[in-house]
């Protein structure tokens, strides 16, 4: 299973493209799996023959586990030495994990002692609700079958609240729903970013005067579109906020690459605008409805997701003026952007109201300091503020 970003831990098995028996060549597709926000594809590291497939469509892998054997052509369908060697191994190393162990079934005889016990299926259910343990009842049913009536009194029969201790109120559940998918990729992030960067949140306040009257002529041009524009020229100011960190290594790159953050029924994504510093405001405008489109139509490919140097995050359509969000790991920052709204602006003895927005930068301090992290939303914040030379 491949480690397509520092974050990711595990890939679901979604399809099998060939069966055990079948001969693959070297880059060819064998299964798809759901990763990192997207399905992608694993392509045969080497050509042969499928001789085994590790692991079930709907099972969750970790990172680096095997998933198939592929023996070579000359030994038909058995594996090698070296590949039954491997398969032993794997048999360990792509266990799922605790979250998503099944246990199997017991085998027919090995049944438990609540299996041996003669109950209701609805008395099964209630006393598996109110953790009552079947053994320890005697049923009133035909053949001693314990009925539903026979656990609620054994419910009624248990320490009270004011016997023992205060009643824990539950809330009526309305559904659950398993954490997989794009959920479960956003919460592996989210906690990777939390436990490995040190982050520092700055704020400043930006004049939107010109910017909204630019918007007036170029209706068409979303706020977002003007502050990823900022930003990589920014970026291209400021190298050690373009940059990366994994383990002890800091890589600063010369290309722009900068996501963008969009919401979808299924959660967050960030696809990537390569090299936005050299499209044109327009340009970057259109790679933005282009990539929210494609994320809503669930059709982003894993070269539109990676790749990424900063990421932009933009939550003033909802009225939030400003926020401090989570950095993208492996990336060293991420821009908050807040909604446009009128205060007031003194100048000499006057007052007047002007738009502003508030721009919120958070920064890995393992990477840069304070003082050329607020230098660069400086700098963001000057291009924001002439619009003009963003175009």
């Amino acid at each position: 299973m491949p480690r397509l970003d520092p974050g990711m831990q595990s890939g679901k098995i979604v399809e099998w493209l060939k069966k055990e028996g079948d001969s693959v060549r070297k880059g060819e597709p064998i299964l798809v799996v759901e990763g990192e926000k997207t399905t992608f594809e694993i392509e045969a590291p080497e050509s042969g023959v499928l001789s085994k497939c590790l692991v079930e469509v709907g099972s969750d892998v970790q990172v680096a586990a095997p998933v198939a054997i592929i023996s070579e052509s000359s030994t038909g369908s058995q594996p090698s030495v070296q590949a039954r060697a491997l398969q032993q191994k794997a048999a360990q190393s792509s266990m799922p994990s605790p979250q998503s162990y099944t246990p199997p079934p017991h085998p027919a005889n090995a049944q438990t002692a609540a299996d041996r016990i003669v109950a209701s299926p609805a008395a099964r259910r209630l006393a598996q609700e109110h953790h009552v343990d079947l053994t320890r009842l005697s049923g009133t049913g035909p053949g001693g079958r314990i009925s539903r009536e026979d656990v609620l009194a054994a419910v009624e029969q248990a320490p009270t609240a004011s016997q023992a201790v205060s009643k824990v109120l539950q809330p009526a559940v309305l559904r659950k729903v398993r954490l997989e998918g794009i959920r479960k990729a956003v919460a592996e992030r989210l906690s990777f970013s939390a436990r490995t960067s040190v982050p520092v949140t700055i704020t400043m306040e930006a004049d939107a005067t010109r910017l909204v009257a630019m918007k007036e002529k170029e209706s068409h041009i979303s706020f977002t579109a003007f502050a990823v524009k900022a930003a990589a020229k920014a970026l291209k100011e400021h190298a050690a906020i373009n940059s990366t960190i994994e383990k002890d290594e800091i890589t600063i790159y010369s290309d722009v690459n900068v996501a963008v953050a969009i919401n979808t029924e299924e959660g967050l994504v960030a696809p990537v605008i390569q090299n936005a510093d050299k499209k044109p405001l327009k340009e970057v405008n259109s790679a933005i409805d282009t990539l929210s489109q494609r994320a809503k139509e669930k059709r982003l490919t894993i070269e539109e997701l990676t790749g990424g140097t900063f990421t932009v995050t933009n939550l003033g359509a909802y009225d939030i003026e400003s926020f401090a969000p989570v950095i993208n790991p492996p990336q060293c920052a991420i821009l908050g952007l807040g909604r446009i709204v009128y205060k007031p602006f003194a100048l000499g003895g006057r007052v007047s109201a002007r738009p502003s927005t508030m721009l919120t930068l958070v920064f890995d301090h393992r990477i840069v300091d304070g003082v050329p992290a607020a230098s660069f939303l400086q700098d963001l914040k000057r291009y924001l503020e002439d619009p003009e030379s963003l175009l």
